[in-house]
């Protein structure tokens, strides 16, 4: 009987069915989602620049364009951007299972040296929401203020977005229609700077990246200049927005100084009428009032004329105009007012032809380094005191001038916002100037005031 029992128990076992395994299963673990990336190029010293990942190209982009949705593996990725006569950019780039991920390349702040640097930075989208329009802003325009967006009827959206900064989201309940309107403003500042179209609108279960770039100086060409683009998180597409100056917004000011050895009285007029008579060489003039948007700036000798150009002034900014160059080719240079502080605010601009990188000496230590032709340095702070400066050649040539920053120079320039301005040319060493340019003391009913220093060729 115990025989049988065994018996019945090994059947039972031997027969029991084996367990069930779904076809779709397999042994390898799932693979990982995939990562999204966008590559938008905001603004660039060249036409197009090409990303390349693991050194292959993914997507060769122009300027304010944004390339094709890139699906990539997850992981960590060599990064490089290459553009013609474009110092390479490298990094690295990490990509987590069903990120999305901006990538904006956008030049860097300036150097004294002239040379722009490209940069890049990397955002994650947001969410969307069906019940709301989602936005934010990407501040990338190095010289422009900070922003405040604010929407149709004036409701604060974001506020205080620094140049660098990307803002919050925030959510509109109601949707923008078709050519709605917001508006950029200063922080904290109830008026309106400028007046920004949405021409598809914001729809609710939209998100959107508002970016900020170019550059806020009057003279940029148009394909630099500040300007707003508004990229659709959903799509992958960018538009540029049209900006207008919003209705009331203030004016802007110019003001110019003749560095010109070459050129006698310019005279200057926009469409609007003249704005100054004849200007001579080593003399500046009064600010002019000129109201923000686009102008069209003629300078004249006699009635022959010398340079056409179009100005874009940011409300409520002022700037100088520096004429400088050659009778055959004239130059404008455009270089911000900076603001007053408590103590001397000054800053030096080489505008000497031939000289395409100097150096400003105080005995044995450098103010000024590696300064090229038709720059500045960035204001500093700090006092300029009696003394005799060394201006000295970048280059192998040797070449080297004294100037002579003495007791009226210093009086001039105490607890003032001055300019030292380097103009002449190389070819002739004594043409070869500085002048000290008291910018603080400009106004609409004075002449910006402006000192010779004695500069004398070393041997």
């Amino acid at each position: 009987m115990t025989r049988l029992l065994l018996m019945m128990v090994v059947l039972g076992v031997a027969c029991e069915p084996a367990p069930y395994q779904s076809p779709n299963l397999s042994s390898e673990p799932p693979p990982e989602k995939s990562a999204f990336v966008h590559f938008l190029v905001g603004s660039s010293p060249v036409p197009q620049l090409a990303l390349s990942l693991s050194q292959k190209v993914q997507a060769v982009v122009g300027k304010r364009e944004v390339g094709p949705r890139l699906e990539l593996a997850a992981g960590q990725y060599p990064l490089s951007l290459d553009g013609e006569g474009l110092a390479p950019y490298t990094s690295g780039l990490l990509l987590l299972p069903g990120s999305e991920t901006l990538l904006v390349a956008h030049v860097l702040p300036g150097l004294s040296s002239g040379r722009v640097r490209q940069g890049l930075s990397a955002y994650s989208l947001g969410l969307r929401d069906p019940k709301q329009a989602r936005l934010r802003v990407l501040h990338l325009a190095a010289d422009a203020p900070p922003l405040a967006l604010a929407g149709p009827t004036g409701e604060v959206l974001l506020d205080g977005i620094a140049a660098g900064a990307v803002s919050a989201y925030s959510s509109l309940g109601t949707a923008l229609g078709s050519d709605g309107k917001l508006l950029l403003r200063a922080p904290q500042d109830q008026r309106a700077l400028l007046e920004v179209t949405i021409p598809d609108g914001l729809p609710l279960g939209s998100t959107s990246t508002l970016v900020a770039l170019g550059e806020t100086d009057p003279l940029a060409e148009a394909a630099d200049a500040f300007g707003l683009l508004a990229f659709d998180e959903a799509s992958g597409t960018v538009r540029q927005l049209p900006i207008e100056p919003a209705p009331g917004a203030p004016e802007g000011q110019i003001y110019l100084f003749h560095a010109s050895s070459e050129l006698p009285g310019v005279s200057a007029k926009t469409t609007s009428g003249t704005l100054w008579g004849p200007v001579a060489y080593q003399s500046g003039t009064p600010l002019a009032a000129l109201a923000a948007g686009l102008h069209t700036l003629s300078l004249s000798e006699s009635g022959l004329a010398l340079w056409n150009g179009t100005l874009r002034l940011w409300p409520g900014r002022q700037w100088l105009l520096l004429l400088h160059g050659t009778r055959k080719l004239p130059r404008l240079l455009a270089l911000p007012r900076p603001e007053r502080a408590p103590q001397t605010v000054w800053r030096v601009v080489n505008l000497v032809e031939g000289l395409d990188s100097c150096y400003l000496l105080d005995g044995d230590d450098a103010m000024v380094s590696a300064l090229s032709y038709g720059t500045a340095t960035v204001p500093k702070l700090g006092e300029l005191k009696r003394r005799t400066l060394r201006l000295r050649d970048g280059q192998s040539s040797g070449l080297s001038w004294d100037i002579e920053f003495d007791a009226t120079a210093a009086g001039w320039a105490q607890d003032q916002v001055v300019t030292l301005v380097l103009s002449g040319d190389v070819a002739s060493k004594s043409s070869v100037t500085a002048h000290l340019l008291v910018e603080s003391r400009a106004a609409s009913t004075m002449a910006v005031p402006a000192l010779v220093l004695a500069t004398t060729p070393t041997l």
